[in-house]
């Protein structure tokens, strides 16, 4: 009987001692991902604010060399970097702001997708957006980002 209750008893103990280690494997998994979430989302609202600022030094130190953008405006204008923008960005009056979105890594890429808001005095639009990094040297980098338009939402 008593080798009977030891054997239960270690029983027992190794399915919680694996139910935790599971958990806790899970819970790291999730960190992960809303550490780059986090970083991502936070890396595009700064990227935002250089451009609205015409900090041209600060946007090539977060671009590649060959970034491309497709604007919104439904007249899909391709827009490549041909240059660096220091000194050549004009500051502009409007604000971004990073919207809800998510971010999905692979390898040494990460994807933004969602949305953002411009404001520009009593002017707001809205956008949908993705946005395009790439770790290089131990470095996010923008690589390419396109907008689209989000239509006015009809009031009843």
């Amino acid at each position: 009987m008593r080798t009977k209750m030891l054997v239960v008893l270690l029983s027992f103990l190794t399915v919680i001692g694996l139910s935790v280690t599971v958990s806790f494997s899970f819970g790291q998994a999730k960190g992960n991902g809303s550490n780059i979430q986090v970083e991502i989302q936070r890396l595009t609202q700064d990227w935002f604010t250089a451009f609205s600022k015409g900090d041209g030094a600060a946007m090539d130190q977060m671009e590649v060399p060959n970034l491309v953008l497709v604007n919104a405006q439904g007249t899909g204008d391709i827009w490549p970097k041909d240059g660096p923008r220091a000194g050549t960005q004009p500051k502009i009056t409007s604000v971004f702001t990073v919207g809800k979105s998510e971010v999905r890594q692979f390898g040494n890429t990460a994807i933004l997708t969602g949305s953002v808001t411009c404001k520009d005095g009593d002017k707001l639009e809205e956008m949908s957006e993705t946005v395009v990094w790439v770790r290089m040297n131990n470095k996010w980098l923008v690589s390419s980002a396109q907008w689209s338009d989000v239509a006015p939402k009809k009031s009843n």
